[in-house]
């Protein structure tokens, strides 16, 4: 029987053996192709046409991404962990008094000095940052790396005895505050760590810790203090050259290598009793640090190690100076199972978090202003001359925010010009501007140091600050025909006057009288000066003056200083006296007390341009620069800058035309620059300036509470104008600066 296969169902109207559908599935693919042929191209000319846009677009979407995830990552860095060690590297030049390099281009250069370079912090925000974590539950403890500590790449300027003692004071309240906290000193971790102590000094600061390690090829050089003073009187002899010194009194040791060959016996006396006084409070301090591992006699026991110093790791370890002897791997693990964050690190984050906290709760602050004067004291500008030192006063002084001022001074004196000028300031800053003035010495503050700091409110110094110096003394080099005959030269001069001050003629006769009047006028100025500021008689300053030398402990006994402390204590107490002046004039009430200080360095930082350029240049370079780059500008500026100022003291031009106190301020300018009718000057030096201010200040009106000195330059340049159509020539120091430091 034979079958038939069956016949597939046929669709009316398509092709014998075609799928069900097939001819629309064809027709929409045709279709489709047709489609993109037609707007594939018309999408991507749109898409092309509109690149910049969306590439902007993407741009924004991947640096919002990028922007999100590095707060996210700074948020988790800026997280401090309970149970946290904070890791101090501490190197010569990482501590100062105040960070003068903060432009871009020292910046750059630190970077670039060397390995892995140490934070650069000043000494003030340091102790604020150790007091903070005192109190700061999260922190248990300090772990500081002297390695490398004299690292000649960086800053090579080690801690002075006065710095480390402030150190070493903030380094025992923490341990105080957190073993209290913690219940038990062996709660508090306190270690220091050193690969080797290149001096006696850094072993000062590291034995102020708990437990100090360090590695086993190191060593300690713990020989005691010492002082070489080189003479160079017979040298300048054989050159022809002599030296006329003049010194007051018998103590004033600065002339005596010139005209000595070996100090006079006051002086060898005085220099060996200073470093007798201070070695006995690196010791004493030592001992009281280090009293358990050295034994029930430590002060008698470092008497002796002084003697047979300096002493390698094994030897240092047998006498107790350290606790251990290991490699930096080694000294880590102690701490490994506790959280780890930077100092400087977290100064940076505890700052944020207490500025904000302030702006949060709204407590009261008290604001005091630090003004610093480092190094020798000299006229004219750079960053610690007289005239930026007398600017910073005067800017705390004039900042109403500012309640006191604290002058830091580091210094072992210089020109008395420059010292009367600065101790001008502090005075006018607290009888004109009822601002006290506390003075903080660091490591020195002698002779000039102290002439400056007579009138201040309080006087502040740690025990090992070196002062005094009360005296005067003046070297003044002779060069004899030997010297002229010896090098080949030969010199005729002519005078008109006196040849007194010409290094070519000795003085002798009334010329030696007038010489030897001059510095004892100064001394015996020098003498009224101490009496008046500290009120004593002359026969007490008297008796401690002559140019002795003395620490800050013998200084307290002889009534030199007020108190004994740090920058940080006189911070406190300069807060305490402007809160008594607020008392006093009935802002405050008398029971009220306020914690919160927040302390702001004057004078107020330099553009960070104008860093840059000095720091390549100079600042008479930089003065130039200024000059020269703004001049161009002068006239395309004339036009809208009178108004533009005008504007910002708060006047229109009708009303700085009409109004009472813009003529007697401008009356009062006639008056303060031509008092004789004659024509206003071309030019008026920035000093001079100033003087015409605080004239003009004597007008200002309550009701028109409007900056001075910008009306000041208004003023002196549309009377200028007036009378010769000079522009702005006169004020071009001043004005040109409040432009340059606006761009």
């Amino acid at each position: 029987m034979s079958s038939t296969p069956p016949v597939p169902p046929v669709v009316e109207g398509g092709p014998a053996g075609s799928a069900p559908g097939g001819s629309q599935s064809g027709h929409a693919e045709h279709k489709f192709e047709k489609w993109q042929m037609k707007k594939i191209p018309t999408m991507w000319s749109r898409t092309w046409a509109h690149r910049g846009k969306i590439s902007f677009g993407l741009f924004l979407a991947y640096s919002g991404v990028n922007i999100y995830y590095a707060r996210k990552q700074q948020v988790i860095r800026d997280t401090i962990p309970q149970n946290t060690i904070l890791h101090w590297r501490i190197t010569d030049g990482s501590i100062v008094e105040t960070d003068t390099d903060k432009g871009y281009f020292q910046k750059i250069l630190r970077a670039t000095g060397g390995d892995s370079p140490s934070p650069v912090s000043s000494l003030i925000d340091v102790i604020t940052t150790i007091k903070r974590a005192k109190d700061d539950p999260r922190i248990v403890g300090i772990m500081a790396n002297f390695s490398t500590a004299n690292n000649k790449t960086q800053q090579t300027k080690t801690l002075g005895l006065a710095q480390i003692q402030e150190l070493r004071s903030a380094i025992q309240e923490f341990k105080e505050a957190k073993a209290k906290a913690l219940g038990g000193e062996d709660k508090v971790s306190l270690i220091a760590y050193t690969d080797s102590f290149d001096n006696q000094t850094q072993y000062y600061l590291a034995s102020a810790f708990d437990k100090v390690y360090m590695q086993p090829s190191g060593s300690i050089p713990l020989v005691g203090l010492s002082s070489t003073v080189p003479f160079f009187k017979t040298l300048l002899g054989r050159f022809g050259i002599q030296v006329r010194a003049e010194a007051r009194r018998e103590y004033k040791s600065m002339v005596s290598p010139f005209t000595e060959t070996e100090l006079p016996p006051p002086q060898k006396q005085n220099l060996f009793d200073l470093l007798k006084g201070l070695n006995s409070q690196i010791l004493a301090d030592i001992a009281k640090s280090r009293q358990r591992a050295l034994g029930s006699d430590p002060v008698e026991k470092l008497n002796h190690l002084i003697q047979v110093g300096p002493f390698m790791g094994s030897e240092a370890k047998d006498e107790g100076l350290v606790d251990g002897l290991l490699y930096k791997r080694d000294c880590g693990k102690l701490v490994e199972s506790n959280g780890a964050f930077g100092l400087a690190h977290y100064m940076r984050v505890t700052a944020k978090e207490h500025t904000n906290k302030l702006a949060k709760t709204g407590e009261p602050s008290l604001v005091v202003g630090i003004v610093y004067l480092i190094g020798g004291i000299k006229r004219g500008g750079g960053d610690f001359g007289a005239n930026t030192v007398v600017k910073g006063i005067r800017e705390a002084a004039n900042d109403p925010t500012v309640d006191a001022v604290v002058l830091r001074i580091d210094s072992g004196g210089g020109d008395v010009v420059a010292s009367d000028t600065i101790g001008d300031a502090i005075r006018w800053c607290q009888d004109e501007k009822k601002k006290p003035v506390v003075v903080s010495f660091g490591n020195t503050s002698a002779s000039g140091g102290y002439f400056v700091s007579t009138h201040a409110k309080a006087i502040i110094a740690q025990p090992t600050t070196i002062t005094g110096s009360i005296g005067v003394a003046s070297l003044r080099p002779y060069f004899t025909p030997e010297f002229f005959k010896l090098i080949g030269v030969s010199v005729e001069q002519f005078f008109t006057g006196s040849s007194d001050t010409s290094l070519l003629h000795d003085l002798e006769g009334a010329a030696l009288t007038r010489y030897k009047r001059q510095i004892d006028a100064t001394y015996s100025d020098f003498i009224k000066r101490v009496a008046d500021g500290r009120k004593m008689t002359i026969e007490q300053v008297e008796n401690v003056a002559g140019g002795r030398v003395m620490n800050g402990k013998e200084a307290l006994k002889a009534g030199l200083v007020d108190k004994l402390g740090g920058l940080s204590y006189a911070v406190r107490l300069a807060g305490d006296y402007g809160l008594e002046v607020h008392k006093n004039a009935g802002h405050l009430s008398s029971d009220m007390e306020i914690e919160n200080i927040v302390v702001k360095v004057f004078p107020t930082p330099k553009p960070y341009l104008q860093q840059i350029v000095e720091s390549m240049v100079g600042d008479e370079a930089v003065d130039m620069y200024v000059r020269d780059k703004i001049h161009s500008m002068i006239m395309r500026v004339w036009t809208g800058d009178m108004m533009g100022l005008l504007h910002e003291v708060g006047l229109s031009e009708s009303s700085f035309q009409n109004a009472p106190v813009s003529e007697r301020i401008l009356d009062t300018l006639d008056t303060e620059l031509n008092p004789d009718n004659s024509d206003i000057p071309d030019t008026v030096e920035v000093d001079e300036f100033d003087e015409i201010v605080s004239g003009v200040e004597s007008v200002k009106s309550l009701e028109h509470d409007c900056d001075i000195r910008a009306l000041c330059i208004v003023g002196y340049t549309r009377r200028k104008s007036q009378s010769n159509n000079c522009c702005m020539r006169g004020v071009e120091d001043r004005r040109l600066r409040m432009l340059f430091e606006q761009m």
